[in-house]
């Protein structure tokens, strides 16, 4: 019956963050076009964009930014830092920043460089928190799951 519960609301929860987007949000920020810094001269920078929160893959930031950017009518993303956030005590997520830029048409590539998304290179955990008497995070201690009774 634990379990039961535990899977009802892990898929409620799940269920829902589904929605946080319209469809015409989403279609929009899949237009956006990843691009090197000179790929963009000619094009007008409309403002820095940054994830203000961590996630724990980057090509979710990379969504959290390419909405953002839509939202400010760009078409153009240029990532500027990929830096370590707390995801949780132990675990460390990912943090975005990058400039948005709105391109004429004739300006700017047109489809996304693979070589100006930023990649990750820190450690999934925190290599500075030693502590594993944590009784709150189960999932980095060296003691058991379950304890014995």
């Amino acid at each position: 019956m634990k379990r039961l519960f535990i899977c009802l609301v892990l898929g409620l929860a799940t269920a829902s963050l589904q929605g946080c987007y319209s469809d015409l949000e989403l279609e929009k920020a899949n237009k956006i076009i990843t691009a090197l810094p000179t790929e963009v001269e000619g094009c007008t920078f409309i403002a820095d964009v940054d994830t203000n929160a961590p996630f724990a893959h980057i090509d979710n930031a990379r969504s959290s930014l390419k909405m953002q950017v839509a939202k400010l009518g760009g078409t153009h993303l240029v990532e500027t830092h990929v830096y370590p956030r707390p995801l949780t005590r132990r675990m460390l997520g990912v943090g975005l920043s990058g400039r948005a830029y709105k391109c004429p048409i004739g300006k700017g590539p047109i489809v996304s460089n693979n070589k100006a998304k930023l990649k990750r290179d820190f450690p999934l955990v925190n290599p500075y928190d030693d502590d594993d008497d944590d009784p709150l995070d189960p999932f980095f201690t060296r003691r058991p799951f379950f304890p014995d009774i």
